[in-house]
């Protein structure tokens, strides 16, 4: 089967680096720097020729593979063991086990099962989140058909606006395997690879064995990194490359500002701006950090670490950067939806109050009605509104702090919030005990994620959805937490807090409100037990959202029996568009295509050519928009009436087209 191709690559990959002498952190990490870049670079090239199939995937899948295998027999045995390793990482030989005692084997053999059991959610739930049903996986699904992933005329325009490097992962998967069975997976590898990234940062702060466990136990119980590892939603993604782009920033300030660690940097860089746009400013300090040092170590010869990072991210990001000029006239496309759009003092506080207050939600709402009235009175002192619409979206959204802490778009983390304040005050009140190199190497560090948080607070607009763009400042937070714990705090008190963690994660591990192992809210709203297991893969695509289901159903039947191949959509820009391709599949023997149709004059996406050719519909579908509420609508001078309407969904139909 096609699907293991990649899969296997990544093996091969980490086993050449291990090979030539790489701890197993370090392995890792490199490993899936080039894999990702594999899978960046093969998207672009394939759909630049419009290629994107399974046969050309599984080809070039399997000529990587071959090569990979090819050196890792041939030429990878010149390495050597490495000695930091063997004193300091987690292992000792090629495959030998790290030498940990019970009590941190029983810490790691909790994270195992946390990880595994993530795995098996995401291998057995299907994608079922609000973004992906409306542009993660809707984008997908258009690139297979375009064979392409070029720009086209979409209402949500947040299908070719957002970064894509998760998205392209999934269509490899999609391609590959012939259906969205290892989509969920893409998150699930950025978790795996994020644990071993706060390890390696970890050992990098000068943490032990010991300090490295617990910022794994620190990373791997994050309640939002537990909810989202088992979808395809993007921030995990994104939170390992910003987690590999720090690490290698203390990688280059430890080795005496090496070059060798230059072209990772640019790698991860590039990686993580193409998964995640929160990377631009999370990282920047990172950024600024390395800068300085590298003007210490280079001088005169600056411009070349700069320009090698630059290139490299550069080249990563520059076909996604190219159609987002030509559709929006910005590489970064359509950003008024999150911008500020200005900054003060007391906005800063505004919006710092209200993304942490997001954070200490409670499953109580009388608790959390108090924590409002609580940044309500703070933003009373400041001269600010909690609620201030042009600080908040959607404009007219009230603050408030949600009850549902299970869910992947609202969850906070409170406890690791408390412990992240908590052992910033253990370092600052214990400074003196650590070595002068390794206490401005913390502080530095720490400094950068603040910073980065900062930096969030003073761009991105508050909405009750943010808490979820906040994981990985907190995955990067893991290691000083772990490295704090293990130095400043006694050790039976440390190791009661990472039992407490694990003994916590078990809340959203077990209860995942969009897709539960035991059950989720509607067993007390609604007396129903539903989890992955009593519920159909089809019904699980409308969890979070069951009155949908019927007239969706409906829909696709209708569209079945009508044998119209061509179908135009016009939706809203939050309409689930994916759940409509995936009751379709069953339904049809033959392809269909579908297409977005009647875009508003203000949608930058309007003017662009469909990657296909001409695109002439003999159904519409409308919903969520004005279009829907019609009779008739009009569509490359032909008229298109009303002849069904299911709960959302009205089907407009051309009658000379239709059977």
């Amino acid at each position: 089967m096609p699907i293991v191709l990649p899969f296997l690559a990544l093996a091969v990959l980490i086993l050449i680096f291990r090979k030539r002498g790489n701890p197993w952190t370090d392995a890792v990490l490199s490993g899936a720097l080039c894999w990702g870049a594999f899978v960046a670079v093969t998207t672009e090239l394939f759909g630049a020729f419009r290629g994107l199939t399974g046969i050309g995937l599984s080809m070039a899948w399997l000529l990587f593979d071959a090569a990979a295998i090819f050196y890792l027999v041939k030429y990878s045995h010149r390495g050597k063991a490495s000695p930091l390793f063997q004193e300091t990482g987690l292992g000792g030989q090629f495959f030998s086990p790290p030498d940990l005692s019970r009590f941190q084997w029983f810490l790691v053999g909790c994270s195992i099962a946390i990880v595994a059991t993530v795995g098996l959610i995401a291998l057995i739930a299907p994608p079922n989140n609000w973004d992906s049903m409306t542009y993660h996986m809707g984008r997908v699904v258009h690139w297979m058909q375009n064979r392409s992933v070029a720009h086209y005329p979409t209402a949500i325009t947040r299908q070719v606006v957002q970064a894509p490097l998760p998205g392209f992962t999934v269509t490899h998967f999609q391609l590959l395997s012939g259906g969205d069975r290892f989509a969920n997976l893409v998150q699930w590898l950025a978790m795996v690879g994020s644990l071993f990234g706060v390890a390696a940062i970890a050992r990098e702060l000068g943490g032990n064995r010991r300090a490295q466990v617990l910022s794994i136990v620190a990373c791997v119980t994050i309640p939002m990194g537990i909810l989202q590892s088992s979808s395809t939603q993007t921030d995990y993604v994104g939170a390992f490359w910003m987690t590999c782009f720090a690490y290698y920033v203390l990688r280059y300030w430890q080795n005496e500002k090496r070059m060798s660690q230059v072209p990772q940097m640019g790698a991860s860089l590039g990686l993580a701006v193409l998964a995640k746009g929160t990377a631009y400013f999370y990282l920047f300090p990172f950024g600024l950090w390395f800068a300085i040092s590298s003007i210490w170590r280079f001088r005169g010869r600056i411009w070349k670490p700069w320009l090698i990072i630059g290139a490299i991210a550069l080249g990563l990001n520059l076909g996604h950067y190219y159609r987002n000029l030509v559709a929006f006239g910005s590489p970064l496309g359509a950003t008024d939806t999150y911008d500020m759009g200005g900054w003060s003092f007391k906005l800063l506080l505004s919006n710092v109050s209200r993304n942490l207050a997001l954070h200490l939600s409670t499953p109580v709402r009388k608790i959390n009605l108090i924590l409002i009235a609580v940044v309500e009175q703070f933003h009373n002192l400041i001269g600010a509104d909690a609620s201030d619409p042009a600080t908040t979206f959607p404009p007219g959204q009230p603050f408030d702090v949600h009850s549902r802490v299970n869910h992947e778009d609202l969850a906070g983390n409170p406890l690791h919030l408390i412990l992240g304040f908590l052992t910033a005050i253990g370092f600052a009140w214990n400074w003196k005990q650590f070595e002068n190199r390794q206490r401005v190497k913390m502080a530095l560090y720490l400094g950068s994620i603040v910073v980065g948080f900062l930096m969030f607070c003073s761009l991105i607009i508050w909405s009750p959805w943010r808490s979820r763009l906040h994981l990985p400042l907190f995955v990067l937070l893991a290691p000083f937490i772990g490295v704090i714990l293990e130095r400043v705090v006694k050790p039976q008190l440390a190791n009661a807090i990472a039992v407490f963690l694990i003994l916590s994660s078990m809340l959203w591990l077990l209860f995942n409100e969009t897709r539960p192992i035991i059950a989720n809210s509607k067993y007390i709203e609604e007396d129903r037990l539903e989890n992955i297991f009593n519920t159909s893969r089809i019904d699980q695509y409308f969890t979070p959202r069951p009155e949908i289901r019927e007239s969706y159903n409906q829909t696709a039947d209708w569209l079945a029996e009508s044998g119209c191949s061509d179908i135009g959509l016009s939706f809203s820009g939050d309409t689930w568009e994916y759940p409509l391709w995936m009751l379709l599949k069953p339904r049809l023997e033959n392809p269909v295509r579908i297409e977005h149709v009647r875009l508003l004059d203000a949608n930058p996406t309007k003017p662009l050519a469909y990657p296909n050719g001409e695109f002439s519909p003999c159904v519409i579908v409308a919903s969520q928009n004005d279009d829907a509420k019609a009779d008739e609508l009009e569509w490359d001078a032909r008229t298109f009436t009303q002849v069904e309407k299911y709960g959302s969904m009205s089907i407009f139909s051309d009658a000379e087209r239709t059977r």
